[in-house]
C-alpha cells in the first residue's frame, strides 16, 4: 500500500506541468517559491512581490497560472511540500511515483541537474565567502553530520586533513555525542551538515559551540530560519525531496567547493600534503599499489 500523498498533484508537479506557460515574471515567483519555500509561506502577496522583483498582481496571477484559486491555496500547497519532506517514507514514494514511466537514470540525472542550476540562486556567496573564512582562521574544523549527512561530514573532513588541516568528522547521536561534544574548543569552527532537520543532537552542538565561541556554519535546505541567529553563516540549498536527486548531493557539492576554495588559497601548502599523502602511502604500500591493469581489447 502507499504512503500517503499530501502532495499528489502538488506544488513542484504543477510548475512541472506549466513551465512552458508561464511568463519570465511567473518564473520568477515559481523559481523563490521552489528555492526557499520555509519564506514563502510565511510571506504576504505583497511580501514574495518584493523578493521576487515583481508585483503582487503577478504574485496572485502565477497561482491561477498553476491552478490554484488564490495565493491561500498555492500556499497551502507549498506547506504540504515543507510538511512532506519530514518523512523519509513519503519522500520516497513521491519519488517513485513521480517516476511514471521515465527510465530511473534519465529522472535522477534531470533532477540533479535542475538542482544544480538552482543552487547558485539560493547559496549566498557572502555566507559563503564566511564560511571559508572561519575554516581557514580555525585551528581545527569539527563536521558533524548525522545519518546520510555524516558521510558528507567525513568526505570534509578526509579533503581538509589531504590539504594538512586539522578537521575531525563526528556522527555520533544520544548519549554518546556528549564525549566529543566535551572536546571542542574555542579554536575550533564547527561545520554542521543538517539537509532537512532540526535534530536534537544538532541543536546541541549549536548549543555547546555557542558555549564555548566556536563559531558555526550549517548547510542546510531547510532549517535556516530556525539556526539564522545562532549561527556565523547559513549556506542554503534547493530543496530536493520532492525531485530524484539525492538529499546530499547539495550538500556534498557544497563541502567539495568549500575544500577546493581553502586549496586554492593556500596552493603550495595543499599541494605539499597532497605530496607527503604520496609519501607516507609509498612507505606503507611500496611504489606498485595498483593492480595492473591489461588491455583487454583486440591485438
Amino acid at each position: 500500500m502507499k504512503a500517503s500523498q499530501p502532495e499528489s498533484g502538488g506544488f513542484r508537479d504543477r510548475v512541472t506541468a506549466r513551465i512552458d506557460t508561464l511568463s519570465p515574471r511567473e518564473r520568477a515567483v515559481t523559481d523563490f517559491l521552489l528555492n526557499r519555500p520555509a519564506e514563502a509561506v510565511t510571506a504576504s502577496a505583497a511580501e514574495l512581490a518584493s523578493l521576487t522583483g515583481t508585483s503582487d498582481a503577478t504574485v496572485v496571477r502565477t497561482a491561477r497560472s498553476l491552478g490554484y484559486s488564490g495565493l491561500r491555496e498555492l500556499k497551502r500547497s507549498v506547506l504540504a511540500m515543507l510538511t512532506a519532506r519530514r518523512d523519509p517514507a513519503v519522500v520516497l514514494d513521491q519519488r517513485l511515483e513521480r517516476l511514471g514511466g521515465t527510465r530511473v537514470f534519465d529522472q535522477v540525472l534531470a533532477d540533479s541537474v535542475d538542482l544544480l542550476h538552482r543552487l547558485p540562486a539560493v547559496l549566498d556567496p557572502q555566507e559563503f565567502d564566511t564560511a571559508v573564512r572561519l575554516v581557514e582562521d580555525a585551528g581545527r574544523t569539527v563536521a558533524y553530520g548525522i545519518g546520510p549527512a555524516s558521510a558528507t561530514a567525513r568526505y570534509f573532513a578526509l579533503e581538509l586533513g589531504r590539504m594538512g588541516r586539522r578537521c575531525t568528522p563526528l556522527e555520533a547521536t544520544g548519549f554518546r555525542l556528549a564525549d566529543d561534544l566535551l572536546g571542542m574548543g574555542d579554536d575550533d569552527a564547527v561545520v554542521v551538515f543538517a539537509p532537512l532537520r532540526l535534530f536534537r543532537e544538532i541543536d546541541a552542538v549549536l548549543s555547546r559551540a555557542a558555549e564555548i565561541g566556536a563559531p558555526v556554519v550549517v548547510v542546510t535546505e531547510a532549517i535556516e530560519s530556525a539556526v539564522r541567529d545562532r549561527v556565523a553563516a547559513v549556506l542554503s540549498t534547493p530543496p530536493s525531496t520532492s525531485g530524484a536527486a539525492s538529499g546530499n548531493f547539495a550538500g556534498w557539492l557544497v563541502a567539495h567547493a568549500l575544500a577546493m576554495e581553502l586549496a586554492a588559497r593556500d596552493r603550495s601548502g595543499s599541494v605539499a600534503a597532497h605530496q607527503r599523502l604520496n609519501r607516507l602511502r609509498r612507505e606503507i604500500s611500496g611504489t606498485e599499489i595498483d593492480t595492473e591493469v591489461v588491455d583487454g581489447g583486440a591485438g
